[in-house]
């Protein structure tokens, strides 16, 4: 067995145990229990548990990362990209669960370790919403001088929301909500387009 494929085998055994009992539960033994390897084959790709819930994570984001750039590099309309990339990020970070993980980061400093992880999806975040808002001044829908504060507004606002939606299991009771939500931002800004 390839180098390679014992790595993705000790991702995949990961994430499903990370998964289902969180981080602090899971054991480096149970992964390679589960692979039927020898614990210390872990510590021969991964230095720690650590680097190992940052590789899922890594994984988990980047599937996110792929979704989101497929709505941003269509050819919708820019508010229809807006729509789409909110409802699409809240709906995947609802199913990302080692990401609900990391948003612990924000009470306990235990999580000190995912900080490069999440600042690299902050990132990447930031410069689609950047993207499409140029987009959207573009076409006539904003009239802006200066995109970053909006930007910045946008960040707090989806981020905010995580806690409530994720850690306090509220996204079901309010996905209807938030379509109608974000469906009202999005007509807003129509109805202004610039001649």
């Amino acid at each position: 067995m390839s180098d390679l494929t014992v790595k993705h085998l000790i991702i995949e055994s990961a994430t499903k145990y990370f998964s289902k009992y969180g981080f602090h539960k899971t054991t480096m033994d149970e992964i390679a229990k589960h692979i039927h390897k020898a614990k210390g084959s872990l510590y021969y790709y991964f230095r720690n548990k650590e680097e190992l819930f940052n590789e899922v994570l890594r994984h988990e984001l980047n599937s996110v990362k792929i979704e989101l750039l497929k709505i941003v590099n269509s050819d919708k309309d820019s508010l229809i990209i807006i729509n789409e990339y909110i409802l699409t990020r809240l709906k995947l970070l609802h199913k990302a669960v080692n990401y609900h993980e990391t948003l612990k980061a924000d009470f306990f400093d235990k999580y000190y370790f995912v900080k490069d992880v999440r600042d690299d999806f902050a990132e990447f975040e930031r410069n689609q919403i950047i993207f499409v808002l140029k987009k959207a001044k573009k076409e006539g829908y904003l009239y802006v001088d200066n995109i970053i504060p909006s930007v910045n507004i946008i960040m707090m606002l989806l981020n905010s929301i995580e806690i409530p939606l994720f850690l306090q299991n509220k996204y079901e009771e309010y996905e209807s909500v938030l379509d109608e939500l974000v469906s009202m931002i999005i007509n807003s800004l129509k109805a202004q387009k610039l001649p």
